[in-house]
């Protein structure tokens, strides 16, 4: 033994493997650590994901989860939404999906029940037309709307400053459980002619990137899955999701390898138009005739 190293020293290389084994598997921390590559207690394990977790989350997440805030990233979002579906201004898709955790604090516990029953994070992800995330939203529990997430979220800001100030043509693409606003298109609820409908058509294929990318994340990243579930606290729950979408990212920036998942099916969803202000919403009402006129007619 060398002097002035403890015989409980993990290397690091030993640490960051165990955190990636967790994240891929969702194993228990006991079967983890019985692993014959990272070999060790649970509780050891424990401190050891929490510390590798925090350290990625801190030193990279806002290196590899960026929004494109210039002009020339958007226009290259833009255009490759374009090329592959014919949707016109796109810088990307967002949805939330929900992550189960364990039971919290009987104080809080309403705040993350969902209305499957379940507890969770509901999480706002917004990705490219490639699934490469461009923004992550950990923060609320499963009881708490999409609509809301995304009214308190940074980028929603962003995009309704740079509205204001340019009145560029960009927005994301949302379902009919967020509001129609000039930088968030939603579909018709009751399309009344070939054009509303041709638009409905565009605006699904061109959504679907945030589907697959819910899929894809909960396959590559098993503790993500309902079946496995983060079974610790709502916060570290949110650090640990926060980490696998860097990690995600990472895989796309080195051409890793995607699996394939079952596409899923748009399902309609209570409007929340309610969550705009009137002007706000007939801005978005003529941005949407404005699109539909000119590209799906």
């Amino acid at each position: 033994m060398r002097i002035g190293v403890r015989n409980t020293y993990i290397p690091n290389h030993i640490r960051l493997t165990a955190a990636l084994h967790f994240y891929a598997t969702g194993s228990f921390l006991r079967d983890i650590g019985q692993d014959f590559v990272c070999p060790m207690s649970k509780s050891t394990l424990c401190l050891v994901i929490k510390e590798v977790t925090f350290i990625i989350q801190d030193k990279l997440m806002q290196k590899y989860i960026r929004f494109p805030t210039s002009a020339d990233e958007q226009n290259i979002v833009k255009q490759r939404f374009f090329n592959a579906t014919g949707f016109p201004g796109v810088i990307g898709a967002v949805d939330c999906t929900h992550i189960k955790i364990k039971k919290p604090h009987i104080e809080v516990e309403h705040c993350y029940r969902n209305r499957k029953g379940y507890f969770s994070k509901n999480v706002q992800l917004i990705c490219d037309f490639d699934l490469k995330i461009l923004g992550c939203y950990a923060r609320y529990g499963g009881s708490t709307h999409d609509a809301f997430i995304w009214e308190n979220s940074a980028i929603k800001k962003f995009l309704e400053v740079n509205h204001r100030q340019n009145n560029d043509s960009i927005w994301l693409l949302g379902d009919s459980g967020y509001p129609l606003q000039p930088w968030l298109m939603t579909p018709f609820r009751n399309s009344e002619n070939a054009s509303q409908r041709t638009f409905n058509a565009k605006h699904i294929n061109a959504r679907n990137c945030i589907e697959r990318l819910n899929g894809v994340l909960k396959k590559v990243f098993a503790c993500l899955s309902f079946e496995r579930g983060l079974m610790v606290s709502p916060a570290y729950a949110g650090s640990i999701v926060n980490v696998c979408c860097v990690l995600h990212n990472y895989r796309k920036n080195h051409n890793l390898p995607m699996p394939e998942v079952q596409e899923h099916q748009q399902t309609e969803t209570d409007s929340s138009d309610l969550y705009s202000t009137i002007s706000v919403l007939n801005e978005g009402r003529r941005v949407r005739e404005s699109i539909t006129r000119n590209y799906f007619h």
